[in-house]
């Protein structure tokens, strides 16, 4: 049996719709002189329906990964909370960029809907915010 997979194919089709914008676009201006007002009008309103259709497919894609993502919500959200607040009071460049590099990656795992390293980032996160220990 196929395993569907909604969020890779909500992405695929916002990827599509997009596309399919930015050719509608690029039509229209290709064309502009040989287009009547209203063909430009209308070109330009199909092709913002057809963006609008593709954030749709993006926000159905980003629903997805957040009913799969709910168990991990609270250590986000703290990681997250706590990384915010360590940024604020930072001296420390090398542990700021540690900071940021560790919330790029679970930034990254969430918005891939990659479950099996959202956790892993999580804490990656976490440990970039706690202070050096000592030996």
């Amino acid at each position: 049996m196929i395993q569907i997979d909604p969020v890779k194919q909500a992405e695929e089709l916002a990827q599509i719709f997009f596309s399919l914008s930015n050719s509608a676009s690029n039509f229209r201006l290709d064309n502009y002189n040989a287009l009547s007002q209203a063909q430009q009008q209308q070109l330009k309103d199909q092709a913002r329906a057809l963006t609008m259709r593709g954030q749709q497919c993006t926000a159905d894609a980003l629903g997805a990964i957040l009913q799969d993502i709910q168990p991990h919500l609270p250590g986000i959200k703290q990681a997250t909370q706590d990384a915010q607040d360590a940024l604020a009071r930072l001296n420390d460049v090398v542990k700021g960029l540690a900071i940021v590099d560790a919330a790029v990656a679970l930034a990254g795992s969430i918005m891939t809907g990659d479950m099996a390293s959202i956790g892993g980032n999580v804490q990656g996160l976490f440990d970039a915010v706690s202070p050096a220990k000592k030996p």
